[in-house]
């Protein structure tokens, strides 16, 4: 009797999935991926061989054992079966042709790693962790796993003419790298460059290919694809019927003019061909519509598969995700992806076999990007990239042929912009993807060294639009000493006699706190905003301001710089603590928005009692604007005699970014090397190591440390964890899961949660837990936690007063 081999039991029936149909169908849909980039056959062998693994013996009686006793299973991942794979195309291909080293060892580093984490090339000692996994003799049977391939699977003709296909695909991308180069040296760097890349695609397409078969068999679910052409048609007309609505409603000004002549342009340049471009609508311009414009035209005109908002911010993912919902009636084709709720963690091999269930689904729960539109932060966008983890990579695909609209592109933290360029220059050189750079403060990044090529500024006449702009006067009010915080009271105090209102944007939460505490006695109303704050506890928040103004109320209202992005308020007096030229554009950009009078005033202080010496760049940028300010006010010819202008902003992120020059690939100093060296680096000391070493036994055509990069890389320095705090509805939602009621559908639980969250930085999660302000919710190998009602405050947010101790929950 024929011995049956199989991949998966099904938990919930004990159904088997064939070893065989499984393999082919990992191919089909990894085969499907490799296609949109001209790799259909290098990502298929990656599908393919990723279990040939479990063919052996040891594997199968690990999987029957594994099902029979639940209770006491063998050690998840006590077997391997993700080496045989990698390990036979080196054996059989690797020196086949001049192409072959490098389409193998990055196929075979993706099957290697597919429960993990890419492979370093090459580590800091000079050694090969990749050869190491390649030549281990600590496996399973593997002449007999061979044979079981041929026999059921492939035989060696069929392998071998495949093998040719996917050499000639590999040939072809990485000759297209070669053409604009002209040393040997360029060469070497164009090919590490491609070669690293193609990797991180070969890993997003076995990950997500496996995950999905696998999940399609556990949960019975056919395998289905959206059709979207038919969709931008439709949203297309439902956008510019809103449009023609809100012109309609908008007051016969001047900046409802500029709205529609710039909305017009977007339409109009729509036709440009896939590339990187500029979308400098000034502050108040409505970017975020305009921009959706354009990419709704061009997704028509050039069969785009997704349009993918990035934005800097979780504090404006919601109502910008919310407002395009609204306008193009899209409830089911779009998706907010950003939470950190749950602390996340890669699935742990000590897993119990129950335990690991309820983790796959939970994750289950936390979408991937296979949806028309979606709406993620820049954190989830660079972690796609870099972070190394599975649950990212599997979406790097999915970023093939769309539109990528980065909302705000300057906050592109420094030490991640060489990175962040790479990343853009392989979607667009490689992905058939479109970058589009919105914001009124572009950053320059076809300046730095590691740089991108802009194709073009969508939007017409811009020094002149910009000019035309204007709605407010920057006003530099810097004294040698600075402001104490008292001053700072009197002079809004002062200004409060000729205003209704003023707004504050200070650079730290404690100098907002300690500027609030000074009003305890105003004979006016003091309205606070902070981080500290939850969405919802934010949004009604900015909806009390909203009414003030409208009634034209006597009030100031003080913020950190959460209030500059994505807050569509207009205040008639705006102070702004000295920081970049990009964020003082934002803040002008909440005076006087909407042109309700010729100008306003913007002034900008210089807070004497503000700690930045964790804020680098805050307190950078500040010195590189006083230097422009002080420019101006020597010669008020320079840069057209506008502190905002094309050109002092370009003057002003040269000197920034040159400032911080050595901060750009990412330094691992404790390494002497950086992130962007690891993966993109030629001639580094790891690898002249490896190449006097073992290098002249086992030569390698690809030398990038993958995970000492990814396992170092953080797009924010400063970890943060998601709380889910008693505010509002948020109360209910802890009593769900304190009661240990059932949750019926993690993601709508999730995605509800995610209004009732606040983010905070570690050292002040840690004081939380201290104080015995927290309750900790466990789900297998994850954790939520959430905030006791002593820790929240109506005024503030969160509060990291308290006692001592921890309370505990399991589910």
């Amino acid at each position: 009797m024929k011995k049956e081999f199989i991949a998966h039991i099904r938990t919930s029936d004990g159904a088997e999935q064939l070893l065989v149909e499984h393999l082919k169908e990992v191919q089909h849909i990894a085969e499907e991926i490799g296609e949109k980039i001209g790799l259909k056959h290098v990502t298929g062998l990656a599908g393919m061989l990723h279990d040939m693994g479990k063919f052996s013996d040891a594997f199968q009686e690990y999987i029957r054992e594994a099902v029979a006793n639940p209770d006491d299973p063998p050690k998840r991942g006590s077997v391997d079966h993700s080496t045989a794979g990698g390990r036979f195309l080196m054996e059989q291909f690797q020196r086949v042709s001049s192409t072959a080293p490098f389409l193998v060892e990055c196929v075979a580093n993706s099957i290697f790693s597919h429960h993990g984490q890419l492979l370093d090339m090459v580590d800091k000692e000079g050694q090969s962790p990749f050869m190491g996994r390649a030549t281990s003799e600590k496996e399973i049977d593997f002449v007999a796993v061979q044979q079981r391939f041929f026999q059921e699977m492939y035989n060696l003709t069929y392998m071998t003419d495949y093998m040719k296909q996917a050499e000639a695909e590999m040939q072809t991308y990485l000759e297209s790298k070669l053409k604009s180069v002209k040393t040997n040296g360029e060469a070497a760097i164009a090919i590490q460059k491609a070669t690293s890349f193609v990797t991180m695609y070969i890993f997003s397409a076995l990950i997500d290919a496996d995950r999905r078969n696998s999940r399609a068999f556990e949960e019975q679910e056919e395998i289905t694809h959206f059709e979207v052409q038919p969709l931008w048609q439709t949203f297309e007309q439902r956008l510019n019927q809103d449009l023609e609505n809100k012109q309609q409603d908008a007051l016969p000004n001047e900046i409802t003019r500029l709205r529609k002549q710039m909305s017009a342009n977007c339409f109009d340049k729509a036709a440009v061909p896939t590339g990187i471009y500029t979308l400098s609508i000034p502050t108040g311009g409505g970017k975020t519509l305009a921009s959706l414009r354009f990419a709704l035209r061009h997704a028509q005109f050039h069969q785009k598969q997704r349009i993918i908002y990035i934005v800097p911010y979780t504090t404006i993912i919601e109502q910008n995700a919310q407002e395009v919902r609204e306008v193009l009636q899209a409830e089911d084709y779009l998706l907010e992806h950003h939470s950190n709720l749950i602390e996340d963690s890669e699935h742990d091999e000590n897993l119990s076999f129950n335990a690991y269930q309820a983790a796959r689904r939970l994750n289950a729960a936390k979408d991937d990007w296979d949806v028309p539109i979606i709406f993620t932060t820049m954190v989830q966008f660079l972690e796609t990239f870099y972070s190394g983890k599975s649950r990212n990579a599997r979406r790097l695909h999915n970023l093939v042929n769309s539109i990528v609209i980065f909302d705000e592109v300057q906050s592109v933290p420094t030490h991640c912009v060489s990175l962040f360029n790479e990343a853009l220059n392989f979607l667009t050189q490689t992905c058939n993807t479109t970058a589009v750079l919105c914001t009124a403060t572009q950053p320059a990044l076809q300046h730095v060294q590691n740089n991108i090529d802009i194709d073009g500024e969508i939007i017409e006449n811009l020094p002149t639009i910009i000019q035309a702009f204007k709605r407010t006067e920057i006003i530099p009010l810097l004294k040698t000493e600075g402001w104490r915080t008292g001053e700072i009271r009197e002079f809004i105090e002062e200004t409060l006699t000729t205003r209704n209102n003023v707004l504050i944007i200070l650079n730290t939460k404690k100098a907002v706190r300690d500027l609030y505490d000074q009003f305890k006695y105003a004979d006016f109303d003091v309205v606070h905003l902070s981080t500290g704050m939850c969405p919802a506890h934010r949004n009604k928040k900015l909806e009390e301001l909203k009414e003030k103004l409208k009634n034209k109320e006597k009030f100031v209202c003080l913020s950190t710089q959460l209030i500059e992005a994505g807050v569509d308020i207009s205040f008639e007096c705006v102070i702004r603590s000295l920081a970049g030229l990009d964020s003082i554009a934002q803040a002008a950009g909440r005076c006087n928005r909407n042109g309700e009078v010729d100008l306003q005033d913007v002034y900008v202080i210089n807070h004497a009692e503000e700690s930045l010496s964790k804020l680098k760049t805050i307190e950078k940028g500040g010195e590189c604007s006083r230097y422009i300010m002080e420019d101006l006010q020597d010669d008020s010819a320079l840069f057209g005699g506008y502190l905002l202008s094309t050109e002092a902003m370009m003057h002003y992120f040269n000197s920034f970014f040159k400032a911080f020059d050595t901060t750009l690939n990412y330094p691992l100093v404790k390494h002497n090397t950086s992130i962007y060296e690891l993966l993109f680096g030629v001639d580094t000391d790891w690898n002249k190591a490896y190449i006097k070493g073992i290098g002249r036994q086992h030569p390698l055509a690809t030398l990038a440390s993958y995970k000492t990069a990814f396992s170092h890389f953080e797009v924010i320095d400063v970890k943060t964890q998601g709380i889910l705090v008693p505010y509002g509805e948020g109360k209910d939602l802890i009593s769900q899961l304190t009661g240990r009621e059932a949750i019926d559908d993690y993601k709508v639980f999730l995605k509800k949660a995610q209004q009732y969250s606040v983010n905070v930085f570690n050292h002040d999660f840690e004081k939380l837990k201290q104080n015995n302000q927290l309750i900790i919710v466990q789900f297998g190998s994850f954790n939520i936690y959430a905030a006791k009602e002593s820790a929240y405050d109506d005024q503030f947010g969160i509060s990291v007063q308290g006692e001592a101790s921890l309370d505990l929950l399991n589910l």
